[in-house]
């Protein structure tokens, strides 16, 4: 019986002039699980795409990641995940802050081959814009040529919730260590995808010191 995992953990902290590309191709044989997490918080440019095909029955794809994004800084995340076996599953969260005019973009497909029934495709963007000067773009894409399926996509874009600041801010905290509470638990929702317990406290820290130079 074939089995096989791939964890792949990207995590972009390079100068904030750098440009950054990946392209990541995977092929996922029968009964594979393929995890991608990506957490982007430097370079001026930084793009991934990443490529996952489900090849053979019970295989599977899940692409996680978290932006927090400023200073004019672009990135971007674009997935392609193709059901070709039957009965496979995929799952994509990507959220992403943005501030200081610094932008966005997710653009994932899902794609369905006719052969491919019983598949389980799930997709979610999401994002926070902290001012009227960054830009959060978002392409959801499905492409289905079975008819027994499960398949749904969102996207959402918007501010901090000034009721969630307020509550904070009368429970004593400064204005700014509430909003960073609050972009903090906004992320731990896709940092929490991760299955690897000891690179889960990694992120975690990393996004805490972040945070902290976050202005």
């Amino acid at each position: 019986e074939k089995c096989g995992l791939l964890k792949l953990f990207n995590i972009n902290e390079l100068n904030n002039k750098d440009l950054n590309y990946n392209l990541i191709q995977s092929k996922v044989m029968e009964n594979g699980n393929f995890e991608n997490f990506v957490f982007s918080y430097s370079s001026s440019f930084f793009k991934t795409d990443i490529e996952c095909d489900l090849k053979e029955n019970h295989s599977s794809g899940f692409v996680n990641g978290a932006i927090l994004s400023q200073n004019n800084q672009h990135h971007e995340v674009k997935t392609n995940i193709k059901h070709i076996g039957q009965t496979t599953k995929s799952y994509q969260k990507i959220k992403s802050v943005l501030k200081k005019n610094s932008k966005a973009i997710f653009q994932g497909k899902i794609y369905v081959d006719k052969n491919a029934q019983k598949t389980n495709g799930y997709q979610l963007s999401k994002a926070l814009l902290l001012d009227k000067n960054s830009e959060f773009d978002s392409k959801p894409e499905l492409e289905i040529y079975a008819d027994d399926v499960k398949c749904s996509h969102g996207s959402t874009s918007g501010s901090l919730d000034e009721n969630s600041i307020f509550y904070l801010m009368s429970r004593g905290l400064a204005r700014e260590d509430a909003k960073k509470i609050l972009i903090k638990g906004f992320l731990t929702d896709a940092i929490e995808t991760i299955t690897n317990n000891e690179i889960k406290k990694f992120i975690f820290k990393k996004l805490e010191k972040n945070l902290y130079e976050y202005r």
